[in-house]
């Protein structure tokens, strides 16, 4: 199966560069389930943190996105209260058969510093409007979150 050898490849170069902002890899033999850690990157409220999320590859991968949401509790205008992540890479019309899963964590990463609250971005509407109208609010919340659930300090 063609996502299978495209999954695989995927796994050999996410180990090949190990970044540190990061770690991922199946979830038991199933090359289709992966779970990955992001790290709270420094200067930002989510800093110390450790963040785990659930990827599902889909079996016509890379034609369509991964399925990839937050296992941890994070206070962000791009995730919901269930995990869901809002990034425009992960929509089918935005996905691009050469994005790896090395690029979308890096983008969830960098997303963590730079929420997505533009036009044509998704976003959760309460928690974007304080970011955007009472920072102070937002730079306090999310540090709370990140140290009660991502063992943040």
């Amino acid at each position: 199966m063609y996502s299978a050898k495209v999954i695989s490849l995927q796994l050999k170069e996410v180990e090949r560069k190990n970044t540190p902002c990061f770690s991922t890899g199946p979830v038991g033999e199933d090359l289709y389930h992966w779970e990955a850690i992001i790290t709270g990157p420094k200067g930002s409220p989510y800093e110390n943190g450790v963040f785990k999320l659930d990827i599902h590859f889909p079996l016509d991968y890379p034609f369509a996105p991964p399925r990839v949401m937050f296992k941890t509790k994070v206070y962000h205008p791009n995730v919901t209260t269930y995990g869901n992540i809002f990034l425009k890479m992960l929509n089918p019309t935005h996905f691009r058969t050469n994005n790896s899963i090395n690029d979308v964590l890096t983008e969830i990463h960098q997303m963590l510093t730079a929420p997505q609250i533009g036009d044509g971005h998704f976003f959760v509407e309460e928690i974007a409007r304080i970011y955007v109208e009472d920072r102070a609010a937002f730079e306090t919340t999310a540090p709370a979150w990140t140290v009660e659930h991502a063992g943040g300090a």
